[in-house]
């Protein structure tokens, strides 16, 4: 991927790892971490292509050499994407990337290795990375990618350069999404996506965007009498956003004056719905939300009541 290619708040970042590299001073362990649907990824990749290219231009890796055709052929042989079968990386694939890191260099350049979700390393996976992070090979970069940086062992911090990637301004934000989708932005979709451009344009693409507005008003709707639990649970069950919407909901009524007690209580309760809502489908998926309305109403009414007197 060219930097012409990468998400324009993406640029400034990719700028400053490209001047490091053309000096030499590049760190050889970076972690990428940002909000989910910022593109974290895609800056890896992008540069893991400018380290690679052998005739680098001024807007990133040129797209042409043999290594860049090679990278975008998937068949690098200095480039390790590093990838598990299972919900975890596991200690077998850190072996293998100590392996790939300590092998000779097949372009006479460098390795690169990227650890999508490294988050998700076990506790001896992690151990098995450390030697390699306090030993660096030379001319191997390793990039970390997450979503959860606090979720990564100290030891890997402590040794690795962070990234902390955002996405701006909301209005640019909000400009880019309406040259990305013919559909009217939602005054809430930015903050329902935590700032995350990409999910908000695939809530778009999805057109599930204009559905993020409709189950808000349902729930105004419902907690405050206008619209019975029968219709609300019709309405919302089975959508896909459900769970993310639900917790959005709640955040902006909690912004609001409520004590101590039950705020903690209405977390408590879409905490545990939240829990058991992965192993509950079909008719128990109504019930279930069912019974979260009928538990939360109560709750938010009294705070209702209280922030109005």
């Amino acid at each position: 991927m060219q930097m012409t290619e990468l998400y324009p708040w993406l640029l400034p970042p990719f700028q400053q790892m490209q001047a490091l590299t053309e000096n030499g001073q590049l760190a050889h362990a970076l972690v990428l971490t940002g909000a989910a649907g910022i593109g974290k990824n895609a800056l890896a990749n992008a540069l893991a292509a400018l380290l690679l290219c052998k005739n680098r231009q001024p807007q990133g890796a040129c797209g042409a050499c043999k290594s860049c055709l090679l990278r975008q052929a998937g068949n690098h042989a200095d480039l390790l994407v590093l990838q598990s079968e299972t919900q975890h990386i596991g200690v077998d694939a850190i072996r293998q990337l100590n392996q790939f890191t300590y092998s000779a260099a097949q372009q006479q350049g460098y390795r690169v290795v990227i650890i999508p979700g490294a988050d998700s390393m076990t506790e001896a996976a992690a151990n098995a990375l450390l030697k390699t992070l306090e030993e660096p090979p030379a001319g191997c970069f390793i990039v970390l990618v997450t979503s959860t940086y606090s979720q990564l062992s100290a030891t890997i911090r402590s040794r690795c350069q962070r990234w902390q990637l955002n996405a701006g301004r909301a209005t640019d934000l909000e400009q880019w999404l309406s040259r990305q989708s013919r559909q009217p932005i939602p005054p809430e979709l930015l903050d329902y996506c935590q700032g995350s451009p990409l999910k908000a344009l695939r809530l778009l693409a999805n057109e599930q965007a204009d559905s993020l507005s409709k189950m808000l008003t349902i729930l105004d709707d419902y907690f405050a009498g206008k619209l019975l639990l029968s219709a609300t649970v019709k309405q919302l069950d089975g959508n896909a956003e459900l769970s993310g919407m639900l917790g959005f909901y709640l955040r902006q009524r909690l912004a609001q004056p409520l004590d101590f007690l039950r705020q903690q209580t209405v977390l408590a309760v879409y905490q545990r719905w939240c829990r058991d809502a992965t192993r509950i489908i079909g008719q128990n998926s109504a019930l279930a939300l069912t019974g979260l309305l009928t538990e939360l109403k109560p709750l938010l009414q009294h705070q209702e009541a209280k922030w109005k007197s």
